[in-house]
């Protein structure tokens, strides 16, 4: 079993520092084998923000923990818009290292594939190129047969649940999605929408296959809370994922809900368990409780 801690959409420069050192204390003592960034560390791109994001990286690591991440559209350039569209990546690059914005990452019974989905000309919705697709086709062919697959990027590859309405689904959908379930993808993680949510792909328009798709809620930023900041916890292999949403409840990180999806073999549909319901239901509860 593989234990993530999958955050998303920080965005340092909007951050409140209460919540930030909140989240690195139940990171700190949390026993996972990777925490895992899903796009949006800064807000502007600026110099000042990257290296924020950097600083609060490098502390995770020093707890002991591998961190791996992705750009989102925030860490590309607004204002300056000549860098927007002729070398959007180019502060990327430089404060972060280029070889963060499409990487694999491989170990016994867990292979996981880190795609840059923000670009500079697309505003929303994020897009992966046909040669990055191609990347996913090659390297997870390579993957052991028994390995947890994860596909992460920043934008859902669905139309997923932003607050209580739809997100756009990534651009050229069907392509990356289609090659999702030829290489028999097992985990789609993702932000952006700043929502928390668990799907199995089989229920979402235009999916078919056999994954999951987990969004991370904004961690500790300002910005488009449709929720309160939150973050998950996955501990998984190929038949069995458990997900603890751990969300801010004004003064402490505590865990919110817990989604549980078990199934006969790697090849078959998730199924969720009832103790998923029961805590989806109770969450719900809350929630008319605070209305």
């Amino acid at each position: 079993m593989h234990t993530f801690v999958h955050l998303s959409d920080i965005h340092f420069g909007i951050h409140e520092d209460h919540i930030v050192d909140a989240c690195e204390r139940w990171i700190a003592k949390a026993d996972a084998d990777l925490v895992l960034v899903a796009g949006d560390l800064t807000q502007w791109a600026s110099k000042e923000e990257f290296d924020l994001a950097e600083a609060w990286l490098d502390k995770i690591e020093g707890h002991g923990h591998k961190v791996l991440f992705v750009p989102g559209n925030h860490d590309v350039p607004a204002v300056n818009l000549f860098e927007r569209f002729v070398k959007p990546h180019g502060r990327w690059d430089r404060y972060m290292g280029e070889e963060h914005r499409n990487w694999w990452h491989e170990e016994p019974g867990l292979a996981i594939l880190g795609l840059n989905s923000a670009r500079g000309l697309v505003v929303k919705n994020g897009k992966i190129s046909e040669d990055q697709i191609q990347m996913m086709r090659e390297r997870f062919a390579s993957a052991a047969d028994d390995a947890l697959r994860v596909l992460m990027c920043h934008h859902p590859l669905w139309e997923l649940p932003r607050g209580d309405d739809p997100g756009d689904a990534i651009q050229n959908q069907m392509a990356v999605v289609n090659a999702t379930d030829d290489v028999g993808i097992d985990l789609v993680l993702t932000g952006h929408n700043h929502t928390s949510s668990v799907h199995r792909t089989l229920d979402l328009p235009h999916g078919d296959g056999s994954a999951l798709a987990i969004q991370a809620g904004t961690a500790f930023s300002t910005r488009l809370r449709t929720e309160p900041p939150s973050f998950n916890i996955i501990n998984a292999h190929r038949t069995d994922c458990h997900i603890r949403v751990i969300g801010w409840d004004g003064d402490n990180f505590v865990e919110r809900r817990q989604h549980r999806y078990l199934r006969d073999h790697d090849e078959a549909h998730w199924q969720p368990t009832e103790a998923s319901a029961a805590s989806v239901v109770a969450q719900l509860a809350r929630d008319v409780e605070s209305d």
